[in-house]
């Protein structure tokens, strides 16, 4: 079949790599979903934590100092993490979305990665704790992601951030979201965003066919199981028509002017390569300036499992992060 669009650039499609760090797919029980999270969240903050303590920087990394406070709404309180970075600033912002299929994990699963970033990047790292499907479909968590931009915009200065300096990024899921919060931002003239980092992204939903990617990766040996010829989003998305909206598929969109600056962070052992190269090619089309690194060897959500690479990756996002306009 015809693919939605052209890439960014054509990968190559190897094997992962040696000490690529593969986990067993994760299944959720959608039927009791707050049961299943306490539980896998449990197991998955041991097994990261017990992962993060063999790394040199772990120690380092710990001594981030964080707050924990809300963020006020008519129907649910978002609860938010801020990192903070050492020193007066003012300093760059970082809005980060964590992944989870819109389903599952929380700040804490994912409490190492804004931690190196406010440490070795001196970044204000903003991270919410969004609402998550089945309980709460479409658009509820990507509004509070959404909410909190407009929040880390509003009070970046309380914690010693910049206001001109705010990025949003994103894994997985989180990717989704903070490729669709750009959209939001601009359709509803909202906070500027520098620049999006975009981290292995969802970016089109329920497709109808299978890219050469996801049919190469897509199986479960290489983490991620999917199969886009089925429809599967029922737990996310209140009807099969809600993958056309560009803020659940932002590849689908038709306008794609004006966005961020965007940055691409791939696994090349990723069902979701093809769409992320894809969705890179057409921001570019658009006018949008576009840069792209591919992780060889690398599987799906390998940013927050610590391996040479993982570094490698947290350390470029680094470097891409925009300066602070005065």
């Amino acid at each position: 079949m015809e693919e939605l669009y052209r890439k960014f650039l054509e990968p190559e499609y190897g094997e992962a790599a040696p000490d690529a760090i593969v986990e067993e797919p994760q299944n959720m029980d959608l039927e009791h979903p707050t049961e299943a999270r306490i539980c896998m969240n449990f197991e998955t903050i041991a097994a990261l934590t017990n992962q993060w303590k063999s790394c040199f920087c772990f120690r380092k990394i710990m001594t981030v100092k964080t707050v924990n406070t809300f963020i006020q709404k008519e129907d649910y309180d978002i609860p938010v993490r801020v990192y903070l970075p050492e020193g007066e600033g003012p300093h760059k912002v970082l809005v980060f979305y964590h992944g989870g299929g819109w389903s599952m994990n929380s700040l804490d699963v994912y409490d190492f990665v804004p931690r190196y970033f406010a440490k070795y990047g001196n970044v204000l790292v903003v991270t919410p704790e969004y609402r998550l499907a089945p309980e709460h479909k479409f658009p509820k968590g990507l509004e509070d992601c959404y909410d909190t931009l407009v929040w880390a915009c509003e009070h970046a200065r309380e914690y010693g951030g910049s206001p001109g300096s705010i990025s949003v990024c994103g894994d997985s899921a989180g990717g989704n979201f903070a490729a669709a919060v750009s959209l939001m931002a601009r359709d509803r003239k909202g906070p500027r965003i520098h620049k999006q980092f975009l981290i292995f992204p969802a970016v089109v939903l329920g497709i109808g066919y299978r890219t050469k990617s996801e049919q190469r990766y897509g199986n479960g040996d290489y983490f991620l199981k999917i199969n886009s010829e089925e429809y599967g989003y029922s737990y996310y998305l209140e009807n099969p028509e809600d993958t056309q909206n560009p803020y659940v598929s932002p590849l689908l969109s038709e306008d794609l002017s004006n966005l961020p600056p965007a940055f691409f962070t791939s696994a090349e052992c990723d069902p979701l390569l093809d769409q992320a190269l894809m969705y890179a090619a057409k921001l570019q089309d658009q006018g949008n300036q576009v840069e792209y690194k591919i992780y060889k060897g690398m599987v799906h959500a390998f940013l927050n499992r610590p391996q040479q690479k993982t570094f490698e990756a947290m350390d470029d996002i680094i470097k891409a992060m925009p300066e602070i306009e005065q």
